[in-house]
Protein backbone atom coordinates (compact mmCIF):
# COMPACT_ATOMS: atom_id res chain seq x y z
CA UNK A 1 0.00 0.00 0.00
CA UNK A 2 2.65 2.55 0.66
CA UNK A 3 4.65 1.65 -2.83
CA UNK A 4 1.26 2.37 -4.37
CA UNK A 5 0.86 6.02 -2.34
CA UNK A 6 4.33 6.80 -2.84
CA UNK A 7 3.69 6.35 -6.41
CA UNK A 8 0.70 7.74 -6.80
CA UNK A 9 2.31 11.41 -5.38
CA UNK A 10 4.82 10.94 -7.83
CA UNK A 11 2.85 10.48 -10.84
CA UNK A 12 0.62 13.55 -9.34
CA UNK A 13 4.11 16.08 -9.03
CA UNK A 14 4.57 14.74 -12.72
CA UNK A 15 1.30 15.57 -13.99
CA UNK A 16 0.39 11.88 -14.68
CA UNK A 17 -3.43 11.74 -13.33
CA UNK A 18 -3.99 8.47 -15.02
CA UNK A 19 -0.93 6.85 -13.00
CA UNK A 20 -1.94 8.20 -9.75
CA UNK A 21 -5.71 7.07 -10.30
CA UNK A 22 -4.32 3.42 -10.76
CA UNK A 23 -1.97 3.62 -7.68
CA UNK A 24 -4.51 4.93 -5.47
CA UNK A 25 -6.61 2.30 -6.54
CA UNK A 26 -4.16 -0.28 -6.16
CA UNK A 27 -3.62 1.30 -2.43
CA UNK A 28 -7.43 1.45 -1.05
CA UNK A 29 -7.56 -2.23 -2.65
CA UNK A 30 -4.22 -3.21 -0.86
CA UNK A 31 -5.75 -0.87 2.46
CA UNK A 32 -8.79 -3.20 3.05
CA UNK A 33 -11.30 -2.15 5.74
CA UNK A 34 -8.54 -0.97 8.39
CA UNK A 35 -9.56 2.68 9.52
CA UNK A 36 -5.98 4.38 9.64
CA UNK A 37 -4.52 2.55 6.30
CA UNK A 38 -8.06 4.09 4.46
CA UNK A 39 -7.30 7.60 5.83
CA UNK A 40 -4.11 7.50 4.10
CA UNK A 41 -5.40 6.50 0.80
CA UNK A 42 -8.38 9.43 1.43
CA UNK A 43 -5.66 11.89 1.82
CA UNK A 44 -3.76 10.93 -1.11
CA UNK A 45 -6.96 10.97 -3.03
CA UNK A 46 -7.57 14.16 -1.49
CA UNK A 47 -4.43 15.44 -2.69
CA UNK A 48 -4.81 14.18 -6.32
CA UNK A 49 -8.38 16.54 -6.49
CA UNK A 50 -6.39 19.41 -5.21
CA UNK A 51 -3.89 19.64 -8.02
CA UNK A 52 -6.54 19.94 -10.25
CA UNK A 53 -8.45 22.28 -8.08
CA UNK A 54 -11.17 20.16 -7.79
CA UNK A 55 -12.09 20.93 -4.04
CA UNK A 56 -15.03 19.86 -3.26
CA UNK A 57 -14.13 15.96 -4.28
CA UNK A 58 -11.10 16.79 -2.16
CA UNK A 59 -13.29 17.67 0.67
CA UNK A 60 -15.53 14.26 0.12
CA UNK A 61 -12.45 12.36 -0.16
CA UNK A 62 -11.71 12.93 3.61
CA UNK A 63 -15.60 13.75 4.67
CA UNK A 64 -15.70 10.02 4.16
CA UNK A 65 -13.31 8.75 6.61
CA UNK A 66 -13.64 11.60 9.27
CA UNK A 67 -16.59 10.04 11.22
CA UNK A 68 -15.05 6.84 11.88
CA UNK A 69 -11.73 8.49 12.74
CA UNK A 70 -13.77 10.21 15.66
CA UNK A 71 -14.48 6.64 17.22
CA UNK A 72 -10.56 5.80 17.88
CA UNK A 73 -8.74 8.92 20.02
CA UNK A 74 -5.72 7.06 20.60
CA UNK A 75 -5.10 7.74 16.65
CA UNK A 76 -3.92 11.34 15.52
CA UNK A 77 -5.65 11.12 12.33
CA UNK A 78 -9.01 12.62 12.82
CA UNK A 79 -6.76 15.70 13.82
CA UNK A 80 -5.10 15.87 10.87
CA UNK A 81 -7.58 15.05 8.53
CA UNK A 82 -9.60 18.22 9.94
CA UNK A 83 -6.52 20.36 9.57
CA UNK A 84 -6.53 18.97 5.56
CA UNK A 85 -10.26 19.65 5.55
CA UNK A 86 -9.20 23.24 6.87
CA UNK A 87 -6.92 24.30 3.67
CA UNK A 88 -9.45 22.90 1.40
CA UNK A 89 -12.36 25.35 2.33
CA UNK A 90 -9.90 27.97 2.50
CA UNK A 91 -9.43 27.16 -0.92
CA UNK A 92 -13.03 26.90 -1.64
CA UNK A 93 -12.87 30.46 -0.56
CA UNK A 94 -14.97 29.73 2.68
CA UNK A 95 -13.01 30.91 5.55
CA UNK A 96 -16.20 30.62 8.10
CA UNK A 97 -15.98 26.65 6.92
CA UNK A 98 -12.50 26.37 7.22
CA UNK A 99 -12.78 27.82 10.86
CA UNK A 100 -15.24 25.03 11.62
CA UNK A 101 -12.79 22.65 10.88
CA UNK A 102 -10.42 24.48 13.37
CA UNK A 103 -12.83 24.11 16.15
CA UNK A 104 -13.27 20.26 14.94
CA UNK A 105 -9.17 19.44 14.79
CA UNK A 106 -8.93 21.05 18.41
CA UNK A 107 -12.10 19.05 19.72
CA UNK A 108 -10.92 16.45 18.56
CA UNK A 109 -7.44 16.94 20.13
CA UNK A 110 -8.83 17.25 23.39
CA UNK A 111 -11.04 13.90 23.05
CA UNK A 112 -8.05 12.28 22.12
CA UNK A 113 -5.28 10.20 23.77
CA UNK A 114 -2.40 9.80 21.23
CA UNK A 115 0.63 11.74 21.98
CA UNK A 116 -0.19 12.75 25.93
CA UNK A 117 3.72 14.72 25.81
CA UNK A 118 2.95 17.35 22.74
CA UNK A 119 -0.62 16.99 21.96
CA UNK A 120 -2.09 19.93 24.06
CA UNK A 121 0.91 22.59 22.75
CA UNK A 122 0.47 21.33 19.41
CA UNK A 123 -3.43 21.99 19.15
CA UNK A 124 -3.03 24.88 21.24
CA UNK A 125 -1.07 26.06 18.32
CA UNK A 126 -2.78 24.99 15.39
CA UNK A 127 -5.84 26.70 17.07
CA UNK A 128 -4.74 29.99 17.95
CA UNK A 129 -2.49 30.35 15.04
CA UNK A 130 -5.44 29.48 12.54
CA UNK A 131 -8.13 31.17 14.28
CA UNK A 132 -6.10 34.40 14.14
CA UNK A 133 -5.44 34.28 10.70
CA UNK A 134 -8.72 32.53 9.73
CA UNK A 135 -10.96 34.99 11.61
CA UNK A 136 -9.04 37.94 10.40
CA UNK A 137 -9.27 36.62 6.46
CA UNK A 138 -13.40 36.36 7.08
CA UNK A 139 -13.57 39.30 8.41
CA UNK A 140 -12.62 40.94 4.69
CA UNK A 141 -16.15 39.96 3.77
CA UNK A 142 -17.90 41.61 6.63
CA UNK A 143 -19.05 45.41 7.46
CA UNK A 144 -19.67 47.68 10.19
CA UNK A 145 -20.02 45.78 13.79
CA UNK A 146 -19.54 42.34 12.48
CA UNK A 147 -16.15 43.29 10.94
CA UNK A 148 -14.60 45.61 13.83
CA UNK A 149 -15.57 42.46 16.35
CA UNK A 150 -13.97 39.73 13.95
CA UNK A 151 -10.85 41.51 13.57
CA UNK A 152 -11.13 41.88 17.44
CA UNK A 153 -11.47 38.66 18.18
CA UNK A 154 -8.62 37.56 15.42
CA UNK A 155 -5.98 39.98 17.61
CA UNK A 156 -6.89 38.20 20.60
CA UNK A 157 -6.20 34.40 18.95
CA UNK A 158 -2.64 36.31 18.11
CA UNK A 159 -1.97 37.56 21.46
CA UNK A 160 -2.51 33.96 22.50
CA UNK A 161 -0.54 32.67 19.84
CA UNK A 162 2.54 34.90 20.51
CA UNK A 163 2.98 33.92 23.79
CA UNK A 164 3.44 30.31 22.66
CA UNK A 165 3.70 30.19 19.41
CA UNK A 166 7.09 30.21 17.21
CA UNK A 167 8.71 33.99 15.98
CA UNK A 168 8.01 33.56 12.12
CA UNK A 169 4.58 32.33 12.10
CA UNK A 170 3.86 35.29 14.44
CA UNK A 171 5.68 37.42 12.28
CA UNK A 172 3.56 35.73 9.14
CA UNK A 173 0.77 36.47 11.12
CA UNK A 174 1.20 40.35 11.99
CA UNK A 175 1.93 40.85 8.34
CA UNK A 176 -0.84 39.63 7.14
CA UNK A 177 -2.98 41.23 9.53
CA UNK A 178 -0.85 44.67 8.71
CA UNK A 179 -1.71 44.40 4.64
CA UNK A 180 -5.19 43.76 5.64
CA UNK A 181 -5.19 47.10 7.13
CA UNK A 182 -2.97 48.72 4.52
CA UNK A 183 -0.23 49.64 7.20
CA UNK A 184 2.22 48.80 4.54
CA UNK A 185 5.30 50.00 6.80
CA UNK A 186 4.01 47.50 8.97
CA UNK A 187 3.58 44.61 6.15
CA UNK A 188 6.69 44.89 5.59
CA UNK A 189 8.88 45.40 8.38
CA UNK A 190 6.93 41.61 9.84
CA UNK A 191 7.63 39.92 6.68
CA UNK A 192 11.41 41.16 6.58
CA UNK A 193 11.61 38.95 10.35
CA UNK A 194 11.32 35.54 7.90
CA UNK A 195 14.21 34.44 6.59
CA UNK A 196 12.75 31.91 3.50
CA UNK A 197 15.97 30.25 3.44
CA UNK A 198 14.95 28.72 6.50
CA UNK A 199 11.35 29.10 7.15
CA UNK A 200 10.30 25.96 4.00
CA UNK A 201 6.72 26.09 5.80
CA UNK A 202 4.44 26.88 2.16
CA UNK A 203 1.38 29.07 4.18
CA UNK A 204 4.37 31.07 5.95
CA UNK A 205 6.16 31.82 2.26
CA UNK A 206 2.45 32.42 0.61
CA UNK A 207 1.99 35.48 3.77
CA UNK A 208 5.54 36.09 3.40
CA UNK A 209 5.08 37.37 -0.25
CA UNK A 210 1.38 38.79 0.84
CA UNK A 211 3.72 41.08 3.32
CA UNK A 212 6.42 41.87 0.88
CA UNK A 213 4.03 42.63 -1.84
CA UNK A 214 1.83 45.06 0.79
CA UNK A 215 4.93 46.71 1.75
CA UNK A 216 6.43 47.67 -1.62
CA UNK A 217 9.22 45.31 -2.14
CA UNK A 218 8.02 43.25 -5.65
CA UNK A 219 11.37 42.09 -6.22
CA UNK A 220 12.12 40.26 -2.51
CA UNK A 221 8.42 38.62 -2.93
CA UNK A 222 9.02 37.76 -6.61
CA UNK A 223 12.16 35.87 -5.11
CA UNK A 224 9.84 34.29 -2.59
CA UNK A 225 7.51 33.15 -5.42
CA UNK A 226 10.51 31.43 -7.22
CA UNK A 227 11.69 29.45 -4.37
CA UNK A 228 7.69 28.33 -3.66
CA UNK A 229 7.73 27.31 -7.02
CA UNK A 230 10.75 25.09 -7.18
CA UNK A 231 9.94 21.20 -8.24
CA UNK A 232 9.04 19.43 -4.33
CA UNK A 233 7.04 16.67 -3.38
CA UNK A 234 3.23 16.93 -3.55
CA UNK A 235 0.96 18.28 -0.73
CA UNK A 236 -2.02 19.16 -0.21
CA UNK A 237 -0.76 22.79 1.05
CA UNK A 238 2.00 23.07 -1.66
CA UNK A 239 -0.88 22.70 -4.69
CA UNK A 240 -3.06 25.40 -2.67
CA UNK A 241 -0.53 28.00 -1.75
CA UNK A 242 0.66 27.63 -5.62
CA UNK A 243 -2.88 28.52 -6.81
CA UNK A 244 -2.92 31.62 -4.80
CA UNK A 245 -0.13 32.87 -6.37
CA UNK A 246 -1.59 32.33 -9.46
CA UNK A 247 -4.63 34.08 -8.63
CA UNK A 248 -3.30 37.03 -6.80
CA UNK A 249 -0.85 38.07 -10.15
CA UNK A 250 -3.65 37.42 -12.09
CA UNK A 251 -6.22 39.43 -10.00
CA UNK A 252 -9.28 37.25 -10.07
CA UNK A 253 -10.64 34.58 -7.30
CA UNK A 254 -10.57 33.89 -3.26
CA UNK A 255 -7.32 34.52 -1.81
CA UNK A 256 -6.75 35.41 1.42
CA UNK A 257 -4.89 38.52 -0.28
CA UNK A 258 -8.11 39.47 -2.09
CA UNK A 259 -10.95 38.12 0.77
CA UNK A 260 -12.44 41.30 0.19
CA UNK A 261 -13.32 41.21 -3.30
CA UNK A 262 -14.53 37.61 -3.41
Amino acid sequence: MQDALGAALAAIAAGDLTLCDRQIAAAAAAAGPELHLAYLVARVRATRFVYTADFDRAAAALVEVIPGLAKHPELPDEFWAHNAMMMIREAQGDPASALAENDEATLSAARGTWDPARRDTLAFQKDRWHRAYLTRMLAESRRGSAKVALVHYAQAALDDYRVRGFPDSVAVLEAYFAALDGRRDAALAAAKRVDPAKDDDVEDLYLVVVGLEAGGDRAAAEAVRRAMRRPAAAHIARAIMLRWLDLDEQGRGFTPARAAAH
